[in-house]
């Protein structure tokens, strides 16, 4: 979407997952930077995607051995990690511009609860209802897709954005 001029800066722990990007990116023609586990410092971009790790319960439908291997100390410490990096993101987003925060899970801890607490220590920023059908979205205008409502994989999307 960030057409030929574009560039897609990635950071991840996990630099297996970024060489797995950097292989599709390059299928998609997309111009790709990828940092490592940290971006410049000084970096700053319009759109910043916080695909959060979660305890992926969303998609149990497809994976549902996911319940006997799901330690529950690790979705107790989740939300933590998820705010964490949406601060994170956050001292990388340009005036003006959004941050997307995304998972794959239902829990109430892993979506609305990180929300709510990103709003409480960030009163800089408000939430920005997408347009999307009413039907896709929760009372305060997040993504929020389940798989007995929607017919799809669990889902959960904010958009941020400076006041």
């Amino acid at each position: 979407l960030v057409g030929p001029q574009g560039e897609v800066h990635a950071t991840d722990i996990d630099l297996h997952r970024l060489e797995r990007l950097r292989s599709r990116a390059a299928k998609a023609e997309a111009h790709i930077l990828i940092h490592g586990k940290e971006a410049p410092a000084n970096m700053r971009a319009s759109r910043v995607l916080v695909d959060a790790p979660c305890s992926e319960l969303g998609v149990l439908r497809r994976g549902p051995d996911l319940r006997w291997r799901l330690d529950p100390s690790l979705v107790k410490s989740l939300p933590q990690i998820q705010r964490h990096l949406i601060d994170r993101g956050l001292r990388h987003l340009a005036p003006g511009g959004r941050l997307v925060y995304a998972t794959c899970t239902i829990t109430r801890e892993e979506n609305e609860a990180v929300v709510e607490a990103v709003l409480d220590s960030h009163p800089e920023l408000v939430l920005v209802r997408p347009s999307l059908p009413e039907a896709l979205l929760d009372a305060r205008g997040c993504l929020f897709l389940t798989p007995h409502r929607h017919g799809t994989d669990g889902f959960f999307g904010a958009v941020f954005t400076h006041r």
